[in-house]
């Protein structure tokens, strides 16, 4: 095998470890642990209807629906590490208004990508909450969905409550391996590994043209 192929093939190795970095990221827990789900569970006794509410998790945006009287249920917008967690958001409908709502191709549509980047004007993080996390198997039955009531505040607007289950885990309960794949240091790592493969394989690709016209 000349140089040039493999250079190709360690290149090509590169890419297949980074575009499966996600479900590397999904090892099996550390001995005596055990992996657990929890969905975020809110509720209202407010009318909250000058609000639009938000889940924000690893590239999606989606809208939660909260109605007086009853409960919402928030599962995870995806799988794996990169989805492990998110983050509840409350915008006042007023100032989305004008944003286009168009499905788009795949992507966010406007209004969607201005939630995400955190360009709403006025946007009120209400809860962080992880939908996967590593806990002691002894520990495991005691955990609950954690329920949040979600009322108005004088200050902010609206603010979350816990009221039931599981807690707010910000920084704590996510293992170190799935903080690690989920954070935005793995995307800047890997996109660099991915342009360096591409530039390999443009090269080699070259090479051997110029080589067989």
């Amino acid at each position: 095998m000349h140089l040039t192929d493999k250079t190709a093939v360690a290149g090509l190795a590169l890419l297949t470890i980074f575009f499966s970095s996600p479900a590397l990221g999904d090892v099996a827990p550390d001995p005596g642990y055990k992996r657990i789900s929890l969905k975020l569970i809110v509720e209202t006794e407010d009318d909250l209807s000058d609000f639009r509410f938000f889940i924000r998790s690893g590239a999606e945006v989606e809208e939660v629906v909260v109605t007086k009287g009853e409960r919402t249920e928030i599962e995870p917008l995806g799988g794996g590490a990169y989805y492990s967690s998110g983050k509840l958001i409350a915008v006042p409908k007023k100032n989305l208004t004008g944003l286009s709502e168009r499905p788009t191709d795949g992507k966010l549509n406007e209004l969607q990508k201005a939630v995400y980047d955190g360009k709403a004007p006025e946007m009120i993080d209400l809860v962080n909450h992880s939908f996967a996390r590593e806990v002691r198997e002894s520990d495991a039955s005691g955990y609950q969905d954690p329920v949040y009531r979600i009322e108005k505040d004088p200050l902010t607007g609206v603010r979350a409550v816990q009221v039931s289950g599981g807690t707010n885990i910000s920084n704590t309960g996510v293992s170190s391996g799935l903080r690690f794949w989920g954070s935005p240091a793995v995307a800047i790592v890997a996109g660099i590994f991915l342009l360096f493969g591409i530039a390999i394989l443009g090269i080699w690709y070259f090479r051997r043209s110029s080589k067989h016209p």
